[in-house]
């Protein structure tokens, strides 16, 4: 079938796809969403994504209209309805339609799975690695919607176009006391003498799947990954850089603000940690077809 939107039960072409213009989540943004990656016909790290769309729920009130279960199945039902192999899912869940402005209530929640095919980002990123900026835009750790993934995106969006107006890839977000948080669509890792460091979830970041993934492969590789406030100073001073999110992986830091980040290429740590990130995806799916890394 190619691309479709499952739509509270019903799958759809997009030319088909509809949804109420009264639903909450295009008058508000009082929704939810996750990005999962499928690979070889098999979504990485289903389960991850259900619960922190479950966390997400919580926090904005949101009474989901399907069990835990009946949301796997319906996510998988999607993909194998898509019939492709290598794809990107987009899970949506909205307040619904109903309610006062005011008010958190509404009827039953709406469910929306986009699926379309997906081959990954282009090579030469990931030999070249992204160009980043200082984005104006801050993020605001004491906000309850720092650490989920609201429908309500536009701080994101804003650094992103910010990003791209400067000739760049991508935006690196300081939160309101000046440290590191993330960038517009990934979390950010720095390498300093051989350690791995990340901000701490209080910087105000959405704690990412493959932010988690990295985490659990420093252990096993034997690498010193520290969680801690990280200033603008040190990603500058830093060895070598990398960002992660879900479509991404692993995508390697080379530029910022128009000067290099260490040498200025991927750095020893970084191949060591795509590698093992891969080998892990392979494991878990069917992945295959991941770029080649070039060596210096």
């Amino acid at each position: 079938m190619g691309e479709l939107l499952w739509i509270n039960g019903t799958c759809h072409s997009p030319e088909e796809a509809y949804c109420s213009c009264l639903d909450r989540g295009l008058l508000y943004g009082d929704g939810l969403f996750e990005t999962m990656r499928v690979y070889g016909g098999t979504i990485f790290r289903l389960e991850a994504h259900l619960r922190r769309m479950a966390q997400g729920a919580q926090v904005l009130h949101i009474q989901l209209s399907l069990s835990h279960q009946e949301l796997r199945h319906a996510v998988q039902t999607a993909v194998a309805r898509s019939g492709l192999d290598s794809a990107y899912v987009r899970l949506m869940i909205t307040r619904g339609v109903g309610g006062r402005p005011s008010e958190l209530e509404a009827g039953s929640a709406s469910v929306m799975i986009w699926v379309r095919g997906f081959g990954g980002y282009p090579e030469e990123l990931y030999q070249q690695g992204m160009r980043t900026i200082l984005a104006a835009t801050r993020r605001n750790e004491h906000s309850p919607l720092a650490r989920i993934k609201s429908l309500n995106y536009l701080d994101n969006l804003l650094a992103g176009a910010e990003a791209r107006r400067a000739g760049a890839d991508e935006a690196i977000l300081l939160n309101t006391t000046g440290m590191l948080a993330e960038a517009s669509a990934s979390n950010l890792f720095i390498v300093n003498n051989g350690r791995l460091l990340t901000p701490a979830v209080r910087a105000g970041l959405l704690p990412g799947i493959t932010r988690a993934c990295v985490i659990e492969l420093a252990a096993t590789e034997g690498i010193d990954l520290s969680q801690e406030p990280l200033s603008l100073e040190q990603l500058t001073e830093a060895d070598e850089a990398f960002l992660t999110n879900t479509l991404m992986e692993i995508m390697p830091l080379t530029r910022f603000a128009g000067q290099p980040i260490g040498a200025g290429y991927i750095g020893p740590l970084t191949k060591q940690m795509t590698r093992a990130y891969r080998t892990l995806v392979a494991a878990e799916t069917s992945g295959t077809g991941f770029p080649t890394l070039h060596e210096e």
